[in-house]
């Protein structure tokens, strides 16, 4: 029989760290916007939806990419919808210097191609199909990032992109995909939380219906939440962090994010953080603007902490700060 009764004795040092740390293993999320809101837990999940060209893609990446600038976490990418293995290396590439991969005057050069390598395979794994005509499932991938080690140690991350692109088996479940999405992410949450590791997953909606605006505005289609993602409701009731990227302006650098579920609370709430983040498309990056400062990830944090931000910093959020970042006050959410 699979269950046993956990021994406290045995658990003791580890559960007087999560009280110390304030909840979990948390860390510092990039953008000064995502205080209170969300935090990357070293024991997670995350899943982000959103419609089509929303930038899921590219909000996942940057979650990870300062995940290893700032902590040196190290993530696997099975990511089949970003492109080719050469495609999925030159946008890393191009998001490490910031600068086009070719074809203008700043281009990346031949000579620090080579000279990022170092970087990019030392944190960025890119893995695909030993066999391409044998299937890969959601949990052979799980579980071969949760087993893997090298001389740079083991794999923090395990991201999919996107879910439609692994082997869903639903025969086992009569068919059902409420029942497969059940067992599925119920036992990747489970995972998670014991190897410590973070799954990171972009899952796509269902085709959205389209609303006509009162105002006589030009329709466009319904924002995505945690119940339109494909499967189902299976989908809100089992997901811990549930992300929203829509890009509603093509004309404005913009983007809207929708933190439709954040579980648990000593991550952040739910909420709507709308057009605190924009995407520099020179330099495929997102960043944000505090005080007329252009911040990328962690330099708002970097700024705060210097004290440059007048007024930004005020007793409420001080405290804010403080709680997030391990203070003995209790947690204001």
């Amino acid at each position: 029989m699979n269950v046993k009764i956990i021994d406290y004795s045995k658990k003791s040092k580890h559960f007087e760290d999560y009280h110390k740390s304030g909840g979990t293993q948390l860390n510092y999320a990039g953008f000064e916007c995502f205080n209170g809101v969300f935090q990357y837990a070293l024991d997670g999940v995350t899943d982000i939806t959103g419609l089509p060209h929303s930038g899921k893609t590219e909000f996942a990446l940057e979650l990870m990419f300062y995940q290893s600038e700032a902590f040196g976490l190290r993530h696997l990418l099975y990511a089949p919808d970003i492109g080719s293995y050469n495609e999925i290396r030159r946008k890393l590439l191009v998001k490490y210097y910031r600068r086009s991969f070719r074809g203008y005057e700043n281009s990346i050069s031949p000579t620090e191609v080579i000279q990022a390598s170092a970087w990019i395979d030392t944190f960025f794994l890119i893995a695909q199909k030993d066999d391409p005509k044998k299937p890969l499932t959601p949990i052979d991938l799980w579980n071969f990032g949760v087993d893997y080690e090298d001389n740079n140690g083991a794999i923090n991350t395990v991201f999919i992109d996107s879910w439609k692109n692994m082997f869903h088996d639903m025969q086992p479940f009569g068919g059902r995909e409420d029942l497969y999405l059940d067992y599925v992410l119920g036992y990747r949450n489970e995972l998670a939380e014991a190897k410590t590791k973070h799954f990171m997953t972009i899952a796509h909606p269902k085709k959205m219906e389209i609303m006509i605006p009162k105002d006589g505005s030009k329709p466009k289609r319904r924002i995505p939440d945690g119940d339109d993602i494909k499967g189902g409701s299976a989908w809100n009731s089992n997901g811990k962090v549930i992300v929203t990227v829509d890009y509603p302006e093509r004309s404005k650098q913009t983007v809207d994010l929708y933190f439709n579920k954040v579980k648990p609370d000593v991550l952040g709430k739910a909420t709507a953080l709308i057009e605190r983040l924009e995407f520099d498309w020179k330099k495929s990056r997102y960043r944000e603007t505090i005080e007329g400062k252009i911040c990328y990830a962690g330099e708002g944090k970097k700024h705060r902490e210097e004290g440059s931000f007048i007024g930004f910093a005020s007793e409420e959020k001080v405290e804010i700060f403080n709680n997030l970042e391990g203070s003995k006050n209790p947690l204001p959410f």
